[in-house]
């Protein structure tokens, strides 16, 4: 009875904040590397109940609902299998809690906090940053015998830090957080994917930290500024298998129904075929520009069609999962359930191996491979994804105008 009376207290206690315009929440996770902070907000909707929240992830902002069950108070996310499961401690000054990682085994969390803040400031009283870290770097993470290599890009205004890590499959999306001294300190949080990024700034200026993934994974880095640093070109690392002229496949759609390019709804038709997972960051970025896309070239001679390789392939989880995705981006384009994620490279044996994801092909009308491209340069990433949509756009323009 307490803790139910505590939730109730949460709604009441947020009215109040909502309507004093003190509505935000640093949060808090609990990672092996330390706290992972961020930031996000709680309305109240126009009928009253259930309330939105608003999480904030740098220029993202990823809205969702929270209500009260029994005595606690849930935060669901509105893309992932994934949810904050917390209550008022007593004196119902701050949220405790835990975030659920639902597509994960087992039964995976972090611990989470939260207190009402007044403005999204992650650490008071620092210290005058020793530099400023503005720039590119060539950034190498290092996982055992494993060397990734990376290019580090940061933007710092005073104690401010912005920025990302390119790779060969992705980018990490839009890191936050802060300069205090010799410390760097940067985080992301969309509701499933947890990112720490923590270190030192060396007396070279080079970077030298430690990155924490959620619970399950971490690694030190080190990163050296480059203005220079640059990756392999994404459209040489997946290729077509010598003897192989067209990629093939058969899966079924969320409904059980087999798919495959032969099927009259693709036919003489330009094709993107999107390799991806609701579980990957960069894969939900280029979903977001994909849905555009669509709707942008909509009546052409033109198909989206995703295989989806998804931690949870049961055909009822699946449709569920695919829904929810679906409607939260207004997405039309078939999702197909395409196998677990270390399945991919053999269900498509035409490739030389799936890389990453998300990995995007796209064919001409008569089915032939004109261009695939590993990884995706999101949003975070700036000057190139507004030069990655260039390009890709000018390709879809010319395959059409062929047709």
């Amino acid at each position: 009875m307490k803790h139910f009376f505590g939730s109730i207290i949460f709604l009441l206690v947020v009215t109040v904040h909502v309507n004093a315009q003190s509505r935000y929440f640093r949060g808090s996770l609990t990672t092996p590397g330390g706290e992972l902070l961020f930031f996000f907000s709680v309305d109240r909707n126009a009928n009253g109940e259930p309330f939105k929240y608003t999480l904030e992830n740098g220029i993202e902002t990823i809205a969702g609902t929270c209500s009260v069950k029994g005595d606690s108070v849930v935060f669901n996310s509105p893309i992932f299998n994934s949810e904050i499961i917390a209550k008022f401690n007593a004196d119902n000054s701050a949220l405790d809690g835990k975030w659920y990682d639902r597509s994960r085994p087992g039964n995976y969390y972090l611990p989470f906090n939260a207190v009402f803040v007044k403005e999204n400031v992650y650490k008071p009283g620092m210290e005058t940053p020793v530099a400023d870290i503005s720039g590119r770097y060539d950034a190498k993470f290092i996982d055992g015998d494993v060397i990734d290599n990376t290019v580090g890009i940061f933007k710092q205004e005073g104690n401010k830090l912005s920025g990302t890590f390119l790779t060969t499959t992705g980018d990490y999306r839009m890191l936050n957080g802060y300069v205090s001294g010799d410390d760097f300190y940067l985080t992301a949080f969309d509701g499933s994917h947890a990112f720490l990024f923590k270190g030192k700034i060396l007396e070279n200026g080079a970077l030298s930290g430690y990155f924490y993934s959620g619970q399950h994974f971490q690694s030190p880095f080190i990163a050296a500024k480059n203005e220079q640093a640059a990756l392999p070109d994404p459209k040489s690392l997946t290729y077509l298998k010598e003897g192989y002229t067209k990629v093939s496949f058969s899966f079924p759609d969320e409904n059980g129904n087999m798919v495959t390019l032969e099927d009259e709804q693709f036919k003489n038709k330009v094709i993107v075929i999107q390799i991806t997972g609701s579980w990957c960051p960069n894969c939900m970025d280029e979903t977001s520009y994909l849905s555009e896309v669509e709707e942008k070239y909509k009546g052409k001679n033109l198909a989206f069609v995703a295989l989806a390789f998804e931690r949870q392939t049961d055909p009822v989880l699946f449709k569920q999962n695919i829904t929810k995705l679906k409607q939260h981006f207004g997405i039309d384009y078939l999702y197909l359930n395409a196998g677990l994620p270390k399945t991919a490279s053999a269900a498509l044996p035409m490739l030389n191996k799936v890389l990453g994801f998300p990995t995007t092909i796209i064919l001409n009308s008569n089915h032939e491979v004109v261009e695939i491209y590993t990884g995706f340069n999101g949003p975070a990433t700036g000057d190139l994804f507004l030069q990655y949509q260039k390009e890709f756009e000018t390709l879809l323009n010319s395959l059409l105008a062929l047709k």
